[in-house]
């Protein structure tokens, strides 16, 4: 099976043809190199904005914690590109009642130029025991951490 399009150009006809297994290679291809989702990395799930009920400001408050479902999901408000969020690369519970969540910059490129908020959403680990919860955010390529209680 061909694919065939005939394209007209400056008065002259080209005719192009490429089989389907050509077609099909050049999609698989494009889907493992970056055109797919880059999807959550270790957070349940990503999604652009805020989680109901929390109010931020990227200006002011930088990061947000918040409980989704208190003692089984929290969420983790970053800043940044719309088209580009930051991705949980790491999350590891250091103590009973301490988590420590690491984010990486996104694969994505072409990035916009714009302050939006992305929520990730993560499961408690099956380690954290104790409350209060102490969740300590970093980023791969920034020395500073930023630190929050949930209650």
């Amino acid at each position: 099976c061909t694919l065939s399009t005939a394209i007209r150009h400056n008065g002259v006809v080209l005719n192009t043809r490429i089989g389907y297994s050509s077609f099909s290679v050049v999609v698989a291809v494009c889907l493992l190199t970056g055109c797919s989702d880059p999807g959550a990395g270790v957070a349940q799930t990503m999604k652009p904005g805020l989680p109901e009920g929390l109010a931020a400001d990227p200006l002011g408050e930088g990061h947000a914690v918040a409980w989704i479902e208190p003692g089984a999901t929290f969420a983790i408000v970053t800043w940044g590109s719309s088209s580009c969020p930051a991705i949980a690369t790491a999350l590891t519970a250091d103590s009973p009642d301490s988590i420590a969540v690491t984010f990486g910059p996104s694969p994505n490129d072409p990035c916009t130029a714009n302050m939006a908020p992305t929520t990730h959403e993560f499961e408690l680990p099956e380690e954290i025991t104790a409350s209060p919860v102490v969740i300590e955010v970093s980023y791969e390529d920034w020395p500073d951490t930023d630190t929050f209680t949930l209650d």
